[in-house]
């Protein structure tokens, strides 16, 4: 099956923004772990790691469920709006609760309440997160308009925060302005709807809430259960080792995941089409699965390589001579790219669109469970190299179980 013109161009565009869009990481990221330094950064690291089970809460899945609603939906202007609504109250009302809760935990874990400042600022990374629906743009497949619109904000922020953040006593001025640019790019867009048009207002009921958070939920529970092999790694991390040791992991950790992220246009522009493909065309949905295998396979294959083996170089170029510890921790981390990128195919790409939602639920519930029981078993005592290696392993096998159900689909279904 032949990539037709708007899903290429698409791609391309993606791609374009994503450039940009690493064009400020590349100043953004190196700046702070070299200005805020290894223990800094550590602990906006830490506040960032444990905030993100608020985001997660929030975001109940929806980013998947709601997008894949809206593009089946397309073209039906009526039935967008009733998704959207109803989805962004559902997010609203979660976002309350998010926010209550780490409010309480922020005052009651003494590691926590250590750093309540710049824990409470990182609170704003939950609200952000419904602000700007970018689930939204993605079923409709307007990504380009989004992430133009997330750079946008990132840019109108970034020489505030150079400007601003000038040593490791400025790092709740760094949660601030890093959380920023989502709610720059949302309001302008909430002001402007430019982009993606803004549907009509449909008040929803208690019965639509409750079929959002019903459609959410199984892949609120896989989102929960990624969150334990990769958010939780440095929670626990922070419980077992300095804020030292978290800024290693975390500074390896977000190069290895900035690089994954060049993958990400090519998920981002394939998953609404195969999700509406499958929903009527199954061969063409198994067709479009086959070109996503190859081009994010090479790509992560690529990409790994260049990390693994550029390490030594990368680290003291980007995040300056303080972090050369972190060099070890990446070379492990590196294969991440190239196992994330695969089990993007045969978990995301495959089995969700095939309405398979359980057992890639299942899959990401047991690799919770096994991350955080080798990382209470295998850390103690150690540090981020360690934690590099539990997070590969564990990729493995997520891999291995998605790649073991999406053949029998992606058998079934080929003409």
């Amino acid at each position: 099956m032949a990539l037709d013109a708007r899903l290429k161009g698409n791609i391309f565009a993606l791609y374009l923004v994503q450039g940009l869009n690493y064009l400020v990481s590349l100043v953004t990221f190196p700046f702070l772990a070299r200005t805020l330094g290894a223990d800094g950064f550590g602990v906006q690291s830490y506040a960032f790691a444990v905030v993100q089970y608020g985001v997660l809460l929030t975001d109940f899945g929806f980013n998947l469920s709601a997008t894949r609603e809206v593009a089946i939906a397309r073209g039906d202007t009526a039935a967008i709006a009733r998704v959207f609504w109803r989805t962004n109250v559902a997010k609203a009302m979660l976002m309350c609760v998010s926010c209550v809760s780490l409010a309480v935990a922020i005052g009651t874990v003494p590691e926590w309440r250590e750093h309540a400042p710049v824990f409470w600022l990182s609170l704003l990374y939950v609200v952000s997160s419904v602000f700007f629906p970018i689930w939204y743009f993605q079923g409709l497949e307007l990504m380009r308009a989004a992430s133009l619109l997330t750079v946008a904000g990132r840019v109108v922020v970034l020489g505030a925060l150079l400007l601003m953040v000038r040593g490791p006593d400025d790092v709740a001025i760094a949660v601030v302005l890093q959380a920023l640019p989502a709610f720059v790019a949302g309001a302008y867009w909430w002001c402007t709807g430019h982009g993606a048009p803004r549907p009509a207002w449909v008040a929803p009921t208690r019965a639509d809430i409750g079929a959002s958070l019903k459609a959410g939920w199984p892949l609120f529970l896989s989102a929960l259960s990624t969150n334990l092999y990769t958010t939780s790694t440095a929670v626990l991390l922070g419980w077992f080792a300095s804020p030292v040791q978290v800024g290693y992991f975390a500074a390896a950790n977000k190069l290895t995941y900035t690089v994954q992220g060049l993958i990400g246009p090519l998920v981002q522009a394939t998953y609404p089409r195969i999700a509406q493909l499958a929903s009527h065309d199954k061969p063409a949905a198994v067709a479009l699965i086959g070109k996503a295998f190859r081009m994010q396979g090479a790509a992560g294959l690529g990409l790994t390589l260049v990390l693994m083996l550029g390490a030594p170089w990368i680290v003291p170029l980007l995040l300056g001579k303080g972090m050369l510890d972190s060099v070890e921790t990446l070379i492990w981390l590196s294969p991440v790219v190239l196992l994330g990128a695969l089990s993007y195919v045969y978990g995301l790409q495959s089995l969700l669109p095939f309405g398979d939602e359980r057992y890639y639920s299942k899959v990401l519930v047991a690799a919770g469970v096994v991350n955080v029981g080798l990382l209470l078993l295998l850390l103690p005592g150690r540090g981020a190299v360690a934690a590099a290696q539990i997070v590969v392993a564990v990729e493995v096998f997520i891999l291995a179980a998605f790649w073991w159900r999406a053949r029998v689909h992606l058998r079934s279904h080929t003409t």
